[in-house]
């Protein structure tokens, strides 16, 4: 069940390769944008950048993943190239438990930008905020490698299981 492991990993990669050319697309729009309107991005206060990011990239990110794991094929553009469905369980609950550190990276950089663009030392729970996520996303992978591939803990935690299709 190696390759499972391989597979999930390669189909991560590739629907992680479409959003960064979505953010990158964002990135460019508000760049310009910051530009013309001639908008330093360091002194937006972090719940509205939190907002902004939230809206433009996360929520689309949510809504591709649960939209094709929830559709006909069961998976994204990289799990049907890699094919591999994601069955059962609640789909809703499994993307926002795998995007669940993503945000609260994101957060934690909002605040972190912040506290810098202040000059201040960022608080404990600010080292929290980003610490967290990093130790949230390294548990992920460890259950996906102890369970050869089969389920992480958000696909435990939704009901949610791995099919290889052929």
């Amino acid at each position: 069940m190696k390759r499972l492991v391989i597979r999930r990993l390669l189909a991560g990669m590739i629907d992680y390769g479409c959003i960064m050319v979505y953010a990158l697309i964002l990135l460019a729009i508000f760049s310009g944008v910051y530009f013309v309107l001639q908008v330093n991005p360091a002194t937006i206060h972090p719940l509205f950048a939190q907002s902004i990011g939230f809206l433009t990239l996360t929520l689309p990110v949510f809504i591709y993943f649960y939209r094709t794991e929830n559709g006909r094929y069961h998976g994204t553009l990289g799990k049907r190239a890699l094919k591999i469905k994601v069955v059962g369980g609640n789909i809703w609950l499994r993307n926002v438990l795998k995007l669940l550190p993503w945000e609260l990276g994101h957060a934690g950089v909002h605040w972190m930008i912040f506290f810098a663009n202040r000059e201040e030392e960022p608080s404990l729970w600010l080292w929290i905020l980003l610490i967290f996520p990093q130790l949230l996303t390294l548990s992920y992978w460890i259950s996906i490698l102890l369970s050869k591939g089969r389920r992480s803990i958000y696909d435990q935690l939704s009901k949610c299981r791995i099919k290889v299709t052929i």
